[in-house]
């Protein structure tokens, strides 16, 4: 397939996009990971039928890059908010730090495997591939509670901590990304500096460049002039960035959360570019899971299945600090952290700009961690949180349940009295609840 029917093929999946973000077919459809388009992209990929050569998909990859900085971006832009609603300052950085928990949980697991079944790497590279996989292991999706309480009508006060939890996380594996594309730096002959120093100025990119997008925007908000303004200054700094070898994504993320602190506009800005996130997560996803590949390196199975493990224990270590910091969770069930296991386009982003900026067996390890990650999270953690959230009847029984945690919530519910189960609300019988309105997205 050559470069242009390639263009066809993603321009129709952005079309297909926007038809989603624009209510133009079922709510909750789809996974919360977006890991089928992972799937399918891997699927006509070179690694398996072939359909997208990689000729094609060298000549995306600037696209794929900008696509990925206009993410991070929209995600920096609505960062500590569900909805319109504020998330409170301990509950962010409760997410922030036990995102880093995790990563750094990870990245520490990958450092010793791969010092005992890697001798081949140096030590420069063993310490690029663990910071790696555990930025790419240390996101909860939030979208995994948005498309419970869309499906499922989930609403309620373990609903909400979920929610705000998996919506500030990103920060953690944004910001660890930035510190590994700080190990090898490319302007490091002109200002040597540690790679802590190129991570704060990866970020403070973001942030000056934030100022002058907010001070460009003004006082009075015009839709045409903000178009030019977003795009013009988010794509000077992913081009600044990249040019001296840092993270675009960080960058990017830092311009918008600068914007939604600094701008009198935030809630204007938020509804004018969230439809664009759902139309650019699909083609990336897509180009992501084609750029998968299961040889890329003889160590691959170690590390991968090392990294599923730590960040197995690493969520369900965040499930229970969630509940003993939280008042909210403390009755919940201890497998609360299963349900953070949903991993999504943040993940899949870090994990094809590693493969982009390192190409070879470290770039791509991390790249193929990260879509594991994605599908094996699909197959626990939305059925974990439907679980939990049902038990602390957020969650009423639906119809269909899932294969794993389904037929045992559907027996008990068979085996209830008539009493209890008149006394189950359905999603039919109940109106939406204001906690699933705050969390719906604005079209």
């Amino acid at each position: 397939m050559n470069a242009v029917w390639l263009l066809m093929g993603l321009l129709m999946l952005s079309y297909l996009g926007s038809a989603l973000v624009s209510g133009r077919v079922l709510r909750g459809i789809g996974l919360p990971s977006g890991a089928e388009y992972v799937v399918l992209g891997f699927v006509l990929g070179p690694s398996a039928l072939g359909l997208l050569e990689p000729s094609s998909l060298a000549a995306f990859e600037p696209i794929a890059g900008v696509a990925l900085g206009w993410l991070a971006l929209v995600v920096g832009l609505d960062f500590g908010f569900v909805g319109n609603r504020r998330v409170r300052p301990s509950r962010m950085a409760l997410g922030v730090l036990m995102s880093i928990a995790t990563g750094c949980a990870v990245a520490a697991a990958v450092w010793l495997a791969a010092e005992r079944a890697v001798p081949s790497l140096d030590r420069g590279e063993r310490a690029l591939l663990a910071a790696g996989v555990g930025a790419a292991s240390a996101e909860t999706t939030r979208h995994a509670v948005l498309w419970v309480t869309q499906r499922y009508g989930a609403s309620g006060k373990i609903s909400d901590l979920v929610a705000d939890i998996a919506d500030c996380d990103d920060l953690g594996p944004l910001l660890m990304m930035g510190a590994a594309f700080a190990l090898a730096p490319q302007a490091t002959a002109h200002w040597p500096l540690p790679f802590w120093g190129w991570t704060i100025v990866t970020a403070l990119i973001g942030v000056v460049l934030g100022l002058i997008a907010v001070v460009l925007l003004g006082s009075d908000f015009r839709l045409i002039q903000s178009w030019g303004v977003l795009l013009g200054t988010s794509l000077l700094t992913m081009g600044t960035s990249a040019r001296v070898g840092l993270s675009p994504l960080l960058a990017t993320f830092a311009m918008g959360v600068t914007i939604a602190a600094l701008s009198r506009h935030r809630e204007e800005i938020v509804a004018m570019v969230a439809p664009t996130e759902r139309p650019v997560i699909l083609p990336a996803l897509l180009l992501a899971g084609a750029h998968v590949s299961p040889k890329a390196a003889p160590f691959l199975p170690w590390i991968v299945g090392v990294a599923l493990m730590a960040r197995v224990a690493g969520k369900l270590a965040t499930g229970l600090v969630l509940r003993v910091a939280s008042p909210d969770a403390r009755e919940t069930s201890p497998w609360l952290g299963l349900g953070l296991l949903s991993s999504g386009a943040v993940a899949m982003s870090v994990g094809l700009a590693f493969a982009l900026r390192f190409p070879g067996p470290v770039g791509h390890t991390v790249l193929f961690t990260a879509a594991a990650a994605a599908v094996f999270g699909e197959f626990v953690g939305p059925q974990a949180l439907r679980a939990t959230l049902r038990k602390a009847g957020e969650l009423a029984v639906p119809e269909r349940e899932s294969l794993f945690f389904g037929r045992a919530l559907a027996r008990a519910s068979r085996d209830a009295t008539p009493i209890e189960r008149d006394a189950t609300p359905t999603e039919s019988d109940s109106p939406p609840s204001p906690a699933a309105e705050r969390r719906e997205v604005r079209p």
